[in-house]
């Protein structure tokens, strides 16, 4: 069977399902299940998948596999499955972050989560049938520490709420770009990234750039004999990051899997060239809405963290400028949410240990999309319009929930500019769910930016609910 496939294992519930893998060429298959066959036959190149009939929330079950020989799948679990990609934060396992959580692995009773981690492959020839490798584990002390730290919080949230096994299917590699889980086809907008994958699609021109990152790397040691390798030279010499490579390897071969939604994130790995990024990751929910057949795929994914010393004065940051990119998205796709965690970061660390936060405030948004929950607060407060009133900018906010509130003694976190968009810290305050915004230095403001940083520490506009405001940089209108 197909890798994917284990003991202990989670497959989506209510969908028909399927089950493949390779056979002799025009082999019988026959897979039983609760009583009943089902049989199929292998293609010319050994490849054969059954679909199965829809099944509700169950345990404990057995699937059978018979060809010229035998496998069973045994302590099958029917649940919601979802799969988790993007880099670092998502691929950070649980035990990198116990310290702050030592509970987690002293519970008296876990949750039926179950989780499987895609080992890390790419290839650039095209998709491919199967993963590199992977099993299932159920959730325990002796486990968890292996899994996704974001998604066993998001996976143990929702499974204590609807008391359904979870499956997290966790995809992810550290430092890619977006660029690396979207197809060949899907980089049609983006010349120069299609370009590249094109060329490395082909073994001959792979070699060949292979060899060519191996030259840049010994020119740069022979220029700084005594230093390290820096990480920025290690990752544009690195054929790993290209793109393709990991949607071919490690999303491509899922593709007859079904699931409940997508928990997602991504963004550091396109910081340095924000621009365009939210077209990107636009057409990478579309490819994965494709690809799996299921246009409204619940895309749950994470706005970047709160990182980096925080600036004394106002200054432009692509790291907020990315975020803007998100928030874009979240705005114009349908069926996406997304978590805030610009108040969880840590300056010195691009890999903030609050992962729970982070993996409650996803379950929020499927909450909302999976599981239908009436009333639930999934969606950060968002700027609607700002305009004059004198010397002043008075705020206007969409997905209030019950109120907005400061979390501290005074609103911060705002800075105001007039038509020369040079930027001051800004003086707030909140009446009536309106922020008003002003300094003595701006006679005329024109422009208003909240937590526009690579850090905005200190930004701390909430919902009642507890859901941080979403940065923005927007323009005063004069009526």
């Amino acid at each position: 069977m197909a890798k994917v496939f284990s003991d202990s294992m989670v497959i989506q519930r209510g969908q028909p399902f399927n089950l493949w893998g390779t056979a002799g060429a025009g082999e019988d298959i026959k897979v039983v299940f609760n009583g009943r066959s089902y049989s199929a036959q292998a293609n010319g190149q050994g490849r054969w998948l059954v679909t199965l009939p829809e099944q509700s929330v169950s345990t404990g079950q057995t699937i059978e596999i018979h060809a010229s020989n035998s496998l069973a799948l045994s302590d099958v679990a029917f649940g919601d499955v979802f799969l988790a990609g993007g880099q670092s934060n998502m691929e950070y396992k649980l035990d990198q972050v116990i310290s702050r959580f030592p509970e987690e692995k002293t519970l008296d009773h876990y949750p039926d989560v179950r989780h499987l981690d895609v080992g890390r492959h790419y290839d650039f020839s095209g998709p491919q049938s199967d993963i590199n490798g992977g099993q299932w584990a159920k959730a325990g002390k002796d486990t968890i520490g292996r899994f996704s730290a974001v998604g066993w919080f998001f996976a143990r949230d929702l499974s204590e709420r609807v008391g359904v096994p979870i499956g997290v299917i966790s995809s992810n590699v550290g430092a890619t770009p977006i660029e690396s889980w979207m197809s060949l086809e899907a980089l049609q907008a983006f010349p120069e990234a299609q370009a590249l994958a094109y060329k490395l699609s082909n073994e001959t021109s792979r070699m060949a750039l292979r060899a060519e990152y191996a030259q840049q790397r010994k020119s740069w040691l022979r220029k700084n004999p005594n230093q390290k390798l820096p990480w920025a030279i290690k990752h544009s010499t690195s054929l790993d990051f290209k793109p393709t490579g990991f949607f071919n390897a490690m999303i491509a071969p899922l593709q007859p899997m079904k699931f409940a939604g997508v928990i997602w994130y991504q963004g550091e790995g396109n910081t340095e060239d924000p621009k365009g990024y939210s077209d990107k990751f636009r057409g990478l929910i579309g490819l994965w809405r494709e690809y799996f057949a299921q246009p409204k795929l619940p895309f749950m994914f994470v706005q970047l963290a709160n990182f980096q010393k925080p600036d004394m004065q106002p200054a432009e940051s692509r790291w907020a400028e990315l975020r803007a990119q998100q928030a874009e998205v979240f705005s114009t796709v349908d069926y996406t949410s997304m978590a805030l965690a610009i108040d969880v970061g840590e300056r010195h660390d691009i890999h903030p240990k609050d992962k729970k936060t982070v993996g409650e405030r996803l379950a929020l948004g499927a909450r909302h999309w999976v599981y239908g929950e009436p009333g639930v607060d999934y969606v950060s407060p968002m700027v609607s319009d700002a305009r004059a009133s004198g010397a002043r900018g008075v705020i206007n906010f969409d997905y209030i929930g019950e109120g907005l509130t400061v979390r501290g003694d005074r609103l911060s976190g705002f800075a105001i500019a007039g038509e020369d968009e040079e930027y001051v810290w800004a003086k707030a305050s909140l009446q009536d769910n309106e922020v008003t915004v002003w300094s003595d230095s701006v006679k005329e403001p024109k422009h208003v930016r909240y937590a526009w940083a690579t850090n905005p520490e200190g930004a701390n506009l909430y919902s009642v609910s507890g859901l941080p405001a979403v940065p923005f940089s927007v323009e005063i209108e004069r009526y």
